[in-house]
């Protein structure tokens, strides 16, 4: 009779080191079980009393939304991961929406002069300036557009280079063939690259340094001259009359850099 009063008693919560039937031993594992409940519920209770009536595990979920939503805010970006961002608020407010590089010394720090053969391409590209990639992008991504404005000048090169004209790229071709190794997403943005170089064609005073450039681009986008500005390692190429900004890139070894401009000595940027 004792075995099946005991078969009939309610089964026991199952778990570690649980019995198997009721009887005492039943009975006493399920107090047990009972008292850590009652436990656990008072800890709870005196934890949300400590926090406002708030629990630790909402504490700690409502933690976990603050540094996500501080991730995509931005709370936790270097400030140098922005200063594409910067370059590109600052020209806005300049009233700059085209962008023109010079080649040689600005987009690549290698010594080209604007003529390199087509095996060495890989050399060149080796010197591209890390700060012009993220720069770049990030304007074409605010709309910006951009241009190029080389002294090497096709024209002079094909003379030049003769009959080995064709193993070589010059001017125009080696900017594109950069950008499309670099950072092929932004090439649309280029719709205009010229070069020229004035001393070549003799050309009169008013197409010196990079006049004749920056004139042929702001026609070709329909911009006001002060619409436009020039990232150039001369300063004598920045100089001008028509009202179209110059920054100096002050170090061809590094080539383009962020404080080039956001830096700038205010002699630097007209």
């Amino acid at each position: 009779l004792p075995l099946v009063r005991a078969l009939r008693a309610p089964a026991a919560p199952l778990g570690a080191g649980a019995p198997l039937l009721g009887g005492p031993a039943g009975r006493r594992w399920a107090a047990g079980v009972d008292r850590n409940e009652r436990d656990r519920q008072l800890v709870d209770e005196a934890n949300a009393r400590g926090y406002g009536g708030i629990s630790i595990s909402g504490l700690f979920f409502a933690g976990v939304g603050c540094v996500g939503g501080g991730w995509y805010a931005g709370w936790f970006e270097r400030a140098d991961a922005r200063r594409e961002y910067q370059l590109a608020d600052r020209l806005k407010a300049q009233g700059c929406r085209i962008v023109v590089f010079e080649l040689d010394g600005v987009l690549s720090s290698a010594k080209a002069q604007g003529c390199v053969p087509k095996h060495e391409l890989d050399l060149f590209l080796q010197g591209t300036s890390q700060d012009w990639l993220p720069a770049v992008k990030a304007l074409a991504f605010r709309g910006f557009k951009l241009a190029i404005a080389t002294r090497s000048d096709p024209s002079v090169w094909d003379k030049t280079l003769g009959s080995n004209r064709d193993r070589y790229l010059v001017g125009p071709e080696l900017a594109t063939a950069l950008i499309l190794k670099r950072c092929p997403e932004v090439l649309p943005a280029f719709e205009i690259m010229v070069g020229y170089d004035p001393q070549a064609h003799q050309a009169a005073p008013e197409d010196s340094g990079k006049r004749y450039h920056m004139r042929r681009i702001a026609k070709h986008y329909g911009a006001a001259p002060g619409e436009l500005v020039l990232f150039d390692t001369s300063a004598g190429d920045l100089a001008n009359e028509e009202g179209w900004h110059g920054v100096l890139v002050r170090d061809v070894r590094q080539g383009f850099q962020f404080s080039d401009y956001l830096q700038a000595p205010a002699n630097a940027v007209s």
